[in-house]
């Protein structure tokens, strides 16, 4: 009898340690590196967080928005739909010199189902053809902006740039993107 009262009792804070365990997991994960449960990646919330640094401000923003793309999974086959989730993180110190410390992160889903991710340094990132998106690195001091472009059937890197593609390298990528 004191066997079995004691196995349970065992059981019993190895089921309250375990939970804890995920509690203090999740808690972090999502505080910190921004991972989310799948209910939460259907919502967008933006921020501004305004800190003193000695003698100048950090203006620390976190902007999130959706948009939702149709693109060919493969020329003549069939037409997807994703939704990307972006978010653009910068910290801008008031006074500094060249762009803001930012970065671009992109998760696609197809339906309720996470697929791709990307992170990307950059201000700035949009769709832009059917199977591209592109992220804007902006330059400093005379050096030129950095154009980064990505398949939007897997997130993959294709093309970094530091002019803008023309019309017909755009139309070009973006076909071999697409086969």
């Amino acid at each position: 009898m004191q066997i079995i009262r004691s196995g349970r009792k065992q059981l019993l804070i190895g089921i309250v340690v375990l939970l804890s365990g995920l509690l203090a997991e999740f808690l972090i994960l999502e505080g910190t590196i921004g991972i989310s449960l799948p209910p939460d990646r259907h919502s967008a919330l933006s921020s501004l967080e305004i800190k003193s640094n000695g003698m100048g401000l950090h203006f620390i923003t976190q902007n999130h928005r959706f948009t939702v793309v149709d693109f060919w999974t493969a020329p003549g086959s069939r037409l997807e739909t994703l939704v990307l989730r972006e978010s653009v993180f910068m910290d801008k110190e008031d006074g500094a010199e060249g762009p803001p410390g930012s970065t671009v992160a992109v998760e696609a889903m197809n339906g309720h189902n996470a697929g791709w991710t990307l992170h990307e340094p950059g201000q700035q990132g949009d769709v832009l053809t059917n199977n591209l998106y592109r992220v804007l690195k902006l330059g400093c001091c005379g050096a030129p902006n950095t154009y980064i472009y990505f398949s939007l059937a897997d997130g993959r890197k294709v093309v970094t740039s530091h002019s803008e593609l023309s019309r017909a390298e755009l139309v070009s990528l973006d076909g071999s993107v697409a086969k």
